[in-house]
């Protein structure tokens, strides 16, 4: 589809998006400093109170891999690992961890801080809250990140107890993967809006779609040919209604890499509205890619991004158009998007 220089070209509109979901620079060094204050309450508290163990933390989840977006609600949030070090006879139980870390931050804002099954969270009253997952390591190294192959930290799950997890091993995997791909990292922020767009859908998560993207991602040198390519990969791998080839999946590249997390969203209606949402969008951005118009073209993507896709922006010569045929509302098997 490149090189048909009389279709709509609709990749600065994409860059535009990003821009506007792109979490800012000023919210980003706002949740750092929140962040930072956090960390300071429970190594106090660990300092003064816990003699048998240390803390450590590093950033996980999207705001460390740079592909978090300002949802629709405007609530925003990091995440934040803290790792407690002891020896294993002095490993508390993970309600015993989670009271710990509830104790040192329970007084940071006026908001109620809250004790979930995997993380405290703290939350501000500005839109945003910390999620403070909780971890148990007996090994500690100098390097920056603590990382140790051989020891995996182990989560503190309320319910389901001590269960080995590695976020940064994950967070080393996309780096390495994305490394220099800018163009990847906005196709994941496409992804993750066009979800939060159709949230009643109940669509795979964040994680999910990162490992989808990292694995059938199409570098192409527009953004809108980029995401069509890579949508319609992501289709050809994984649904197995259309393809005998294909598979409902999606393992994690890290521990457990044995963990399908498409198991998910297997249920019979679930996997529907997915699928059928996938398939739609797809049909849109061929549709969005024959068109001449490139008001019409926006109106197909703005369908599945959402009304902050910018369309009112778009400026075109009429009289171009009037030079142009009109390509039909439809594609070869008489689906309309």
């Amino acid at each position: 589809m490149s090189g048909v220089s009389n279709m709509a070209n609709l990749h600065d509109t994409f860059i535009e998006f990003n821009d506007i979901i792109y979490l800012s620079p000023t919210k980003k060094a706002e949740l750092r400093t929140s962040r930072n204050s956090i960390r300071d309450d429970i190594t106090k508290y660990f300092n003064e109170k816990r003699d048998k163990h240390t803390v450590k933390y590093k950033g996980q989840g999207s705001f460390s891999t740079n592909t978090c977006i300002l949802p629709i609600s405007g609530e925003y949030d990091v995440d934040d690992g803290v790792y407690i070090f002891g020896k294993e006879e002095d490993r508390p139980t993970p309600q015993t961890a989670h009271n710990w870390i509830y104790e040192a931050v329970k007084d940071r804002t006026n908001q109620n801080t809250i004790d979930k099954n995997t993380c405290v969270r703290v939350q501000y009253a500005r839109n945003y809250h910390v999620d403070l997952p909780i971890y148990y390591k007996t090994t500690d190294t100098e390097n920056e990140f603590f990382y140790d192959s051989e020891d995996i930290p182990e989560l503190a799950h309320k319910s389901k107890g001590w269960i080995q997890s590695d976020p940064y091993a994950f967070r080393k995997w996309f780096d390495g993967e994305a490394s220099g791909k800018d163009q990847l990292k906005r196709i994941i922020r496409y992804l993750k809006a066009w979800t939060d767009n159709k949230s009643h859908l109940k669509l795979p998560s964040g994680m999910v779609f990162t490992i989808l993207a990292v694995e059938h991602y199409v570098p192409m040198d527009r953004d809108d040919e980029a995401l069509l390519k890579t949508l319609e990969n992501i289709q050809g791998a994984i649904d197995d209604t259309r393809s005998w080839s294909a598979s409902y999946s999606c393992y994690r590249p890290t521990i457990d890499t044995k963990e399908n997390l498409m198991d998910k969203y297997a249920s019979d209606t679930r996997k529907k509205n997915f699928l059928d949402a996938l398939d739609s969008f797809i049909i849109s951005g061929r549709q969005a890619l024959e068109l001449k118009s490139k008001k019409d073209a926006c109106a197909k993507w703005q369908r599945h991004l959402g009304n902050r896709f910018p369309c009112s922006n778009i400026q075109e010569d009429d009289k171009d158009l009037a030079k142009t045929f009109v390509v039909p509302d439809v594609i070869r098997d008489n689906k309309s998007a």
